[in-house]
């Protein structure tokens, strides 16, 4: 493994070797699929094995409140109890925020200009679209976003989030899939006559070795992802 790039390896998958054996570090990671697709977990996928790896991560959240990621997390046996304990994850919920009419207008603001959410060395926001949907965002705060992604990056930070593209205008979604570094789909597709997820990595720069274009994957209670290759051929 080369020292620029961070192992999501665990034993009960083989994730991490389908991703050519790791992501790119100060890199801008884009999760991209409808609701449900399975974004959300593939995000708790990678930062559990991270943590596993002692990164320090920031997951910020519009889909849980704190007791439901735990609940979430230990349920696919990606227990984060004691990462959170020792503060090697912060967590922040925006839940509560969801319930307003609307956000103030300098809400977005406030986020960016919020030092600590942004201090670890990986930070996830899950989901980026709740922000610019509230925010009514325009053109201007879509640059602003992209280069305040870019001057973390610039600072050895890695940045994961996702999007759903029907929450979002094309012209926005053309900017950000053209800028990141790794753009990957999660969709829910049918094989087989079974329905199965799949991981579409359609832009990985740089990978540290052969990767796999496409993942099947399931969700499965008390196991997290299982990869699907076999079903998917």
């Amino acid at each position: 493994m080369q020292k620029d790039f961070y192992s999501i390896e665990l034993i009960r998958d083989e994730l991490n070797r389908y991703f050519g054996g790791g992501i790119p570090k100060s890199s801008l990671i884009l999760f991209e699929g409808e609701d449900g697709a399975g974004k959300s977990i593939l995000c708790q996928r990678f930062i559990y094995a991270m943590l596993k790896k002692g990164k320090k991560i920031t997951y910020i959240s519009s889909e849980f409140n704190t007791l439901d990621f735990i609940r979430q997390m230990n349920s696919l046996t990606y227990s984060c109890n004691e990462f959170l304990l020792n503060q090697q994850l912060l967590f922040i919920t925006m839940v509560p925020f969801l319930g307003k009419v609307k956000f103030e207008d300098d809400f977005l603001d406030k986020i960016m200009g919020s030092n600590k959410l942004f201090e670890n060395e990986i930070i996830v926001i899950d989901t980026l679209s709740f922000l610019l949907i509230k925010k009514n965002a325009g053109e201007e705060v879509y640059y602003n976003i992209i280069n305040f992604f870019r001057k973390l990056t610039n600072l050895n930070k890695t940045i994961i989030f996702t999007i759903d593209p029907t929450h979002l205008d094309g012209h926005f979604l053309t900017l950000l899939r053209g800028v990141v570094d790794m753009y990957i789909g999660v969709s829910i597709s049918s094989a087989g006559g079974e329905t199965v997820r799949v991981i579409d990595i359609k832009r990985f720069k740089m990978p540290n070795d052969i990767y796999m274009a496409k993942i099947p994957f399931r969700v499965e209670p008390r196991a997290g992802i299982i990869i699907e290759i076999g079903s998917y051929a």
